[in-house]
């Protein structure tokens, strides 16, 4: 569901589905959302099984993150993805993926690209906890990020972030604690990937850039490859 010339033509429609995988059938669907679409929504969902209930979480085009019950379709919880700082002009969204890792939550948000720069904001979120959790669910908060579209790698302990900017930013993912930035000097759109030991992210120049995934930054190697990374 989206927006078509500031104007959004169905704000009752379903933003979420659950299908039977085996026959398509939908089991349930929801629209929190509603009518508090700022633009699009382009987030993929994700599940993780939190204290015995697998949950489905998904990045509403209104700026919040939500968490449904897999089976069911209750909602069980909303975390607001913009600090209380920003300007309703300026709220952002989830257009990255939400990662489920050791029972917590990792996220960004951001813009479509075309609405270029501007303040973001990262989280880790217990989705243990129930309501509007914005408050009690927040693990940390990390401001000093620059608006995303990616989907954060994490791994060794670490969490890393890439910012339409073209910045990496490594983090502890335990506390938020920041390490290390380092600016690619091209925007991603891509998501950084980790692998045996390396981060790896792509830019719209058509450079991958590959790091050692560790909390000091080591200058990274930088490969040429044929076409805008975008995918990566």
């Amino acid at each position: 569901n989206g927006r078509n010339d500031e104007e959004l033509p169905s704000p009752k429609a379903p933003s979420f589905l659950a299908v039977n995988k085996n026959t398509g059938k939908v089991v349930w669907r929801d629209n929190s959302p509603g009518e508090g679409i700022l633009n699009g929504q382009w987030s993929s969902p994700a599940l993780g099984l939190v204290d015995g209930v697998q949950q489905a979480f998904y990045a509403g085009g209104d700026g919040w993150l939500y968490g449904f019950h897999a089976r069911t379709g209750e909602r069980l919880w909303k975390f607001d993805l913009n600090p209380k700082s920003i300007s309703p002009r300026d709220r952002n969204y989830g257009i990255s993926t939400p990662v489920f890792n050791e029972g917590k939550l990792l996220m960004s948000a951001g813009q479509d690209p075309d609405s270029g720069s501007g303040p973001g904001a990262a989280y880790s979120i217990n989705p243990a906890k129930r309501g509007d959790i914005t408050e009690s669910g927040r693990v940390w908060q990390y401001e000093k990020i620059n608006r995303s579209i990616s989907t954060a790698a994490v791994g060794n302990g670490l969490a890393f972030f890439s910012d339409i900017d073209g910045i990496l930013h490594c983090l502890d993912v335990q506390t938020g604690k920041p390490y290390w930035t380092f600016d690619v000097k091209s925007p991603v759109w891509g998501s950084p990937l980790l692998a045996d030991g390396k981060v790896y992210l792509g830019d719209e120049d058509g450079d991958l850039a590959v790091f050692r995934a560790n909390s000091k930054l080591e200058k990274p190697s930088t490969l040429p490859v044929a076409s805008s990374s975008h995918d990566v």
